[in-house]
Formats: structure tokens, sequence, C-alpha cells
């Protein structure tokens, strides 16, 4: 059914010319995609865990938000003119949020000036457009403001925002310098990514933790008793976050790469959130801790970030994600086995999951390789020989920069 009711007599009004909708669209989209590349900066470096968690949510929410903006923007005027590069005045507030120096920070300018400058470009929009010629438009609108309004009201509950004057009266209504790009930059590489301060951080992680839990086949040891069920789970938790961390950082670090990249990478992240969050709740309401109880540890997460897109993609996604699904699989029939029935239903979904994950390994990794299948094969088998028996690189390379 359309937005205007069948019978409604009421006139169509002029609403605004096409180019004008177009360069709104295109204000939208300087923004979001600024938002996306930092906040997938900051994600890994953001400590409290429930931050973290909304961080990601919306990295996933803008990044689909972004794919009907783009659409909408190559509807309007499919050519090199738009969305071209932001005006001056946008560009110093993305200059702002690119020198940002911390996570707090971060969050003041996109909470605190930038999400509320676009949620008000986004109402003027509306109030302008015609419902019945430009109802594609309205559409895409008002899923957007939906969600924007709701990134202020999450993001309100995790970091101190105090609202700031805006920069503008009319985001939308801005200029933009056509058939001009603007370059993103980057972060320094991390060290290793932050946690809550509650957190006990060790160059062993948990001892508790042996290596029968991540070998598959006969070896595999499935944690039945309380105790390592304890253990386990909070292990499991902050590899979620690990690999939420990494899929965040692959984002971030490589701009260059095709946008449905960026949308894979951002749907990731949120999933891994997603898992950590599974495990939080499963943690306080079947296995009696909670988070930060037990000790962890950045051993793995270190050994795969150290290597390029490709190695990180193929070592990542291709061979932990893809080892992990008979791990669950396996798990989850042991706990069924002994009637553990709302754990291994967790398993039952995490699997579900864990097939996207290893696509996207698939998909980019090939991409990087020149589209060639067989470069794939040939490079997987290349790194895979250089694991141990729990899928974690004996040498990593040394980061560079």
């Amino acid at each position: 059914m359309p937005i205007i009711p069948f019978d409604d007599a009421n006139p169509l009004k002029l609403g605004l010319p096409v180019d004008d909708n177009a360069t709104r669209f295109s204000n939208y989209f300087h923004v979001l995609r600024e938002v996306i590349h930092w906040s997938n900066g900051w994600l890994p470096v953001e400590p409290a865990f429930h931050a973290k968690y909304v961080l990601g949510e919306h990295i996933h929410d803008d990044a689909r938000a972004q794919v009907k903006v783009r659409r909408r923007i190559y509807e309007l005027r499919a050519n090199e003119d738009w969305p071209g590069a932001p005006s001056p005045e946008l560009a110093a507030q993305l200059d702002r949020l690119a020198s940002a120096t911390t996570p707090a920070e971060h969050a003041q300018i996109v909470y605190g000036q930038l999400k509320p400058a676009l949620i008000r470009a986004i109402e003027l929009h509306i109030d302008a457009i015609d419902p019945i010629t430009d109802e594609v438009s309205l559409l895409v609108l008002a899923q957007l403001l939906e969600r924007q309004a709701g990134h202020l009201a999450a993001a309100a509950e995790r970091w101190d925002i105090t609202p700031e004057e805006p920069f503008t009266t009319d985001l939308g209504a801005l200029d933009i310098i056509k058939r001009e790009t603007r370059d993103l930059q980057l972060l320094p590489r991390l060290d290793e990514p932050a946690r809550d301060d509650f957190v006990n951080v060790t160059p062993d992680g948990d001892p508790y933790l042996g290596e029968g839990l991540y070998v598959n086949g006969d070896e595999n040891h499935v944690p039945t008793e309380p105790e390592e069920m304890r253990h386990f789970f909070h292990g499991l938790m902050d590899a979620e976050l690990c690999a939420a961390e990494l899929m965040a950082r692959n984002s971030h670090e490589h701009p260059e790469m095709p946008w449905d990249f960026h949308v894979d990478m951002a749907r990731q992240t949120w999933d891994e959130l997603r898992h950590a969050r599974v495990h939080e709740v499963l943690m306080k309401t079947e296995l009696g801790c909670t988070w930060g109880d037990y000790e962890i540890g950045f051993d793995y997460f270190k050994s795969i970030y150290a290597f390029d897109l490709v190695g990180r993609l193929l070592l990542f996604n291709g061979t932990s994600e893809q080892k992990a699904m008979w791990r669950h699989s396996h798990r989850r029939q042991v706990l069924l086995d002994l009637g553990h029935h709302n754990v291994a239903k967790v398993f039952d979904y995490l699997l579900a999951d864990e097939v996207p994950h290893v696509h996207n390994g698939v998909r980019w990794g090939t991409h990087l390789l020149g589209g060639d299948p067989a470069a794939y094969r040939e490079k997987m088998k290349e790194l895979r020989e250089g694991l141990d028996r729990t899928g974690q690189p004996v040498s990593p390379p040394t980061p560079a920069g």
C-alpha cells in the first residue's frame, strides 16, 4: 500500500527539484560514510562492553542506511557529479571527527553534533518533499530518521554527551563540491583492544582453558561441568569481542575496498557483538558467573591482526570460523544429550551465523587475489601450513607501521 491512501484528495505539492534532492542525500552520504569509518576505528579502543555493543549496532544500522542513501543518489542523479565532496562547513566538522583522540571524544562529536544535524536535515527534507511523486525518498528518510533518533537515545545511556550548538541550520542544504572526493584518514594500528576496567588482561589469558577446547575431531573437549563451563563461556565471550574488533578494523583500515565489503564487515561486527551479549546473559542466568570473573588475553587476536587483509580474511573467516562450525555442532549435540537445552541452543544460532562469516572470507579473499579461486586455495594452503593444532599462527608476521 502507498504511504498516502488512494482516497486522499489533496493536490500534489511542488516538492524539491531533483538536483536539490540529490544534494541533500549526498550530504547524508558524507556524514554516514565518515561516522561509520571512524566508529569502526574506535570500537576496539572503547573499553566498556555495552558501549562497544552500541557502537557496533549503530555501525551496522548506518551501513545499511548508507546502502539506501547511495542507491537513492544513483536513482536521482546517476553521474559523476554526485555525491562529490562535502562543503567546507561540513568538512570542518568531519575534520573535527577525524581529529578525535579518545572514544569518548568521538562519541561526543557523533552524538552531540553530527547525528543531531542529520536528524534536523531529514526532518526538513521530509517536510519539503511531495509524498506521492517522491514516495521513494520518503520511505528512505522515514526509516533513517527513526534509526538516528534511536541512536541518540542509546548513546545518552553510554556516554556523557553534551548537546552542541548546531554548526548549520540545515545540513542537507549545504553545497557539495561536484566531481571531487574526500580521502579518509586512518587511526594508528592497534597494540591491543581495550576492555572494561574490571577485566584482568594477562599475557597468557585464562590458564583454565586448555588446547582440547579448540581442536576439531576426537580430541575436542566439550566443557560440561559447571566450573569449566563458566571459564569456557567467559573465554568465548572475549573471543567474540576480539572477532568484532578485528572486523571493525578490517573495514576502518581499508577504505579503498568496495562498499559491499564494508557492509559485510559491519554485519559481522554486529553479529560477533551479539554473540558476546548472548554469552554475557548466559553466564548470568545459567552458569552463575559474570563478565570479568576470569582473566583474558589477546595472544590470538594479535597473531591474526598482524597479517594483511588477505591473511586476516583467510585465517580468521576462512579458517577459524570454518573450523568453529564443526565445534559448535559437536558441542551442541553433546550438551543436548546431557539435557543442557538452553546452552545447546546458543551453539545452534552461533553455527547459523558462522556460514556467512566464512563466505565473507571466501568472497573478499578471492576478490583481493584477483578474483581467482585457484589463487585463493593456494594462499589458504600456504597460510594453514603455519598454524598450530588449535588454528593459531605459529610465527605471525611483524606488523608494518
